[in-house]
């Protein structure tokens, strides 16, 4: 009896002690996925019948989010259910853009819808559109801001280098957002295309054509209270 009192305990033990192993092939990962933000940011003079840039800066922690899965603006206007979702193009360095124009004076709200990384996140912005600039508008309030467009002769299936030589107040504008919008005539699709600022003032970047035809180049300059653009024709051949 004492025999089988004893092997019985210690067949317990050895049950109880392979419960509590841990497999030693299996990790458990302490690593917490760092959380995903994005800000809305409107990019033009906000009165009716005007076109702005909606801009969303997608963000994972520290790190730009480039590959979104899909990004949507819905455009509301206050006091109203009808509403707007207009896709996004992904324009690089975490951004992603699409152009609007707001028809009617009022308070709008702009809520981005971003899907990456398995997260969801849906950043709001209430965006006023009045005819009257002094309500805090955003205007061109400068008019000393010089922009010069260079382009090396464009053909279809080639690129192109695109040049912005920006000045302001005779000096070379540095560390602003320059970005060449790109259509061709009669269509209501536009390509947006971030410049590098290679010297002091100067932005480079080169831009590909499928087809041959007349185009539409829109240099966008922004810093801080500055927003210019100048408007070219471009012959592709």
């Amino acid at each position: 009896m004492k025999k089988f009192y004893l092997c019985a305990v210690l067949m317990l033990a050895l049950v109880g002690c392979r419960e509590t192993e841990k497999p030693e092939d299996k990790e458990v990962s302490n690593i917490i996925p760092e959380t995903m933000e994005a800000t809305i940011a409107v990019k033009g003079t906000r009165a009716p019948g005007k076109e702005v840039i909606l801009e969303t800066t997608v963000k994972e922690g520290s790190h730009l989010v480039n590959e979104a899965g899909e990004v949507l603006f819905e455009v509301r206007k206050s006091g109203q259910d009808k509403r707007e979702m207009l896709a996004a193009k992904n324009t690089g360095s975490g951004t992603y853009q699409v152009m609007h124009t707001f028809g009617k004076e009022g308070r709008y709200h702009v809520i981005a819808h971003v899907t990456a990384k398995g997260q969801h996140v849906m950043p709001e912005k209430e965006v006023i559109i009045t005819d009257n600039e002094s309500e805090g508008t955003a205007v061109h309030p400068r008019s000393d801001v010089l922009i010069e467009f260079h382009s090396n002769p464009v053909k279809a299936g080639n690129s192109s280098t695109f040049e912005a030589n920006v000045h302001m107040d005779g000096k070379p504008l540095t560390d602003a957002d320059v970005h060449f919008e790109v259509w061709k005539e009669g269509s209501d699709e536009s390509h947006f295309t971030n410049a590098k600022e290679e010297e002091k003032g100067i932005y480079l970047n080169n831009v590909s054509f499928d087809e041959a035809g007349t185009y539409r180049v829109q240099v966008h300059v922004e810093k801080e209270e500055v927003h210019e653009h100048q408007l070219q024709t471009l012959q592709v051949k």
